[in-house]
Protein backbone atom coordinates (compact mmCIF):
# COMPACT_ATOMS: atom_id res chain seq x y z
CA UNK A 1 0.00 0.00 0.00
CA UNK A 2 3.04 1.94 0.66
CA UNK A 3 4.63 1.91 -2.40
CA UNK A 4 1.02 2.92 -4.30
CA UNK A 5 0.77 5.86 -2.31
CA UNK A 6 4.33 6.60 -3.11
CA UNK A 7 3.74 5.76 -6.75
CA UNK A 8 0.65 7.91 -7.04
CA UNK A 9 2.57 10.54 -5.38
CA UNK A 10 5.45 10.44 -8.45
CA UNK A 11 2.80 10.67 -11.03
CA UNK A 12 1.07 13.41 -9.26
CA UNK A 13 4.07 15.31 -9.19
CA UNK A 14 5.13 13.60 -12.80
CA UNK A 15 1.93 15.77 -13.85
CA UNK A 16 2.77 18.91 -12.59
CA UNK A 17 5.93 19.30 -13.97
CA UNK A 18 4.68 18.44 -17.20
CA UNK A 19 1.40 19.55 -17.45
CA UNK A 20 -1.99 17.52 -16.66
CA UNK A 21 -2.30 15.26 -19.50
CA UNK A 22 -5.33 12.98 -20.92
CA UNK A 23 -3.94 9.58 -21.63
CA UNK A 24 -0.41 8.13 -21.45
CA UNK A 25 0.10 9.02 -25.22
CA UNK A 26 -0.25 12.91 -24.23
CA UNK A 27 2.05 11.89 -21.46
CA UNK A 28 4.71 10.37 -23.58
CA UNK A 29 4.43 13.56 -25.40
CA UNK A 30 4.77 15.71 -22.23
CA UNK A 31 7.92 13.68 -21.00
CA UNK A 32 9.59 13.74 -24.42
CA UNK A 33 8.80 17.49 -24.81
CA UNK A 34 9.95 17.98 -21.13
CA UNK A 35 13.28 15.91 -22.24
CA UNK A 36 13.60 18.25 -25.13
CA UNK A 37 13.22 21.34 -22.52
CA UNK A 38 15.93 20.24 -20.45
CA UNK A 39 18.03 19.61 -23.42
CA UNK A 40 17.99 22.82 -24.60
CA UNK A 41 18.44 24.29 -20.87
CA UNK A 42 21.66 22.18 -20.60
CA UNK A 43 23.14 24.16 -24.45
CA UNK A 44 22.02 27.27 -23.13
CA UNK A 45 23.84 26.86 -19.73
CA UNK A 46 26.43 25.35 -21.69
CA UNK A 47 26.96 28.30 -23.80
CA UNK A 48 26.46 31.29 -21.58
CA UNK A 49 29.90 29.21 -19.57
CA UNK A 50 32.02 29.58 -22.83
CA UNK A 51 31.04 32.87 -22.76
CA UNK A 52 32.28 33.37 -19.12
CA UNK A 53 35.19 32.14 -19.63
CA UNK A 54 35.91 33.89 -22.90
CA UNK A 55 35.33 37.26 -20.95
CA UNK A 56 37.50 35.83 -18.85
CA UNK A 57 40.26 35.14 -20.95
CA UNK A 58 39.78 38.93 -22.19
CA UNK A 59 40.10 40.31 -18.82
CA UNK A 60 43.49 38.36 -18.25
CA UNK A 61 44.25 39.51 -21.78
CA UNK A 62 45.19 35.91 -23.04
CA UNK A 63 41.53 35.55 -25.40
CA UNK A 64 42.54 34.50 -28.75
CA UNK A 65 45.50 32.47 -27.24
CA UNK A 66 44.66 28.57 -27.30
CA UNK A 67 44.34 27.18 -23.72
CA UNK A 68 46.43 24.13 -24.87
CA UNK A 69 49.10 25.19 -26.63
CA UNK A 70 50.02 28.89 -26.20
CA UNK A 71 49.51 29.60 -29.48
CA UNK A 72 46.91 32.36 -31.66
CA UNK A 73 43.88 31.03 -32.40
CA UNK A 74 43.25 32.58 -36.41
CA UNK A 75 40.64 35.26 -36.38
CA UNK A 76 38.17 33.48 -38.93
CA UNK A 77 38.12 30.43 -35.87
CA UNK A 78 37.45 33.49 -33.22
CA UNK A 79 34.95 35.20 -35.88
CA UNK A 80 33.01 31.87 -36.95
CA UNK A 81 33.47 30.75 -32.88
CA UNK A 82 34.15 33.10 -30.75
CA UNK A 83 34.49 31.48 -27.92
CA UNK A 84 36.81 28.83 -28.73
CA UNK A 85 39.55 28.02 -26.55
CA UNK A 86 41.46 26.13 -28.40
CA UNK A 87 43.48 26.12 -31.87
CA UNK A 88 41.99 24.08 -34.18
CA UNK A 89 45.09 21.40 -34.14
CA UNK A 90 44.51 21.41 -30.15
CA UNK A 91 40.75 21.31 -30.69
CA UNK A 92 41.01 18.17 -33.38
CA UNK A 93 43.05 15.89 -30.52
CA UNK A 94 40.48 17.11 -28.12
CA UNK A 95 37.67 15.60 -29.88
CA UNK A 96 39.59 12.76 -31.06
CA UNK A 97 40.71 11.98 -27.07
CA UNK A 98 37.22 12.63 -26.12
CA UNK A 99 35.04 12.00 -28.90
CA UNK A 100 33.85 15.19 -29.46
CA UNK A 101 31.68 15.23 -26.24
CA UNK A 102 32.05 18.26 -23.37
CA UNK A 103 33.50 16.84 -20.68
CA UNK A 104 32.52 20.60 -18.80
CA UNK A 105 30.77 19.46 -15.91
CA UNK A 106 26.87 20.73 -16.31
CA UNK A 107 24.26 21.60 -14.16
Amino acid sequence: MIQAGTSDAGHDNLRRITGEVADSGDESTALQQTDLNLAEMENEVRDLRAVDRALERMKEGVYGQCTECGHHIPYARLEAYPTAERCTDCQTRYERLYGGRDVTPSL
